[in-house]
């Protein structure tokens, strides 16, 4: 038998065999799945880099943020630290000057007692020569 002759729409015979054009169409079929397939890749590459770009420059913020004012809980203990530091140094300050005031009333007070007991030994011998005087 032979092969059967296509007729197009006008109703003329086309010069083409039926199998010669099912292989055109799935050739036709083919060109446009491969494009189609190839849009994706490039489409999901450049997602890829997008993202890529995105986790970047996000760590590369992140860093600059952590660097220019640090860990908000690290940041707290550091200005307790260094406010117990300057307490500690006004605390050494204020015992030192208690000690040195200490000194300075403790060599007032013995000042005063020698004083007094120099007074109270003349006023002791003044009363013992009066009453040598009385009882002569």
């Amino acid at each position: 038998m032979p092969p059967m002759k296509a007729f197009t729409d006008s109703g003329h015979e086309d010069a083409e065999a039926p199998d010669s054009q099912d292989s055109a169409t799935e050739m036709v079929t083919r060109l446009a799945q491969n494009m189609v397939n190839s849009t994706k890749t490039r489409r999901q590459a450049r997602r890829n880099e997008l993202k890529a770009d995105f986790l970047k420059q996000s760590k590369r913020v992140v860093d600059t943020i952590d660097t220019a004012f640090g860990d908000p809980a690290k940041q707290v203990v550091l200005e307790g630290l260094n406010e117990l530091r300057d307490l500690l140094k006004r605390k050494t300050a204020i015992e030192e000057k208690i000690v040195a005031h200490t000194a300075i009333l403790e060599k007032a007070y013995l000042d005063a007692n020698q004083e007094l007991s120099v007074s109270i030994k003349g006023r002791m011998q003044d009363t013992a020569g009066l009453e040598d005087i009385h009882q002569a």
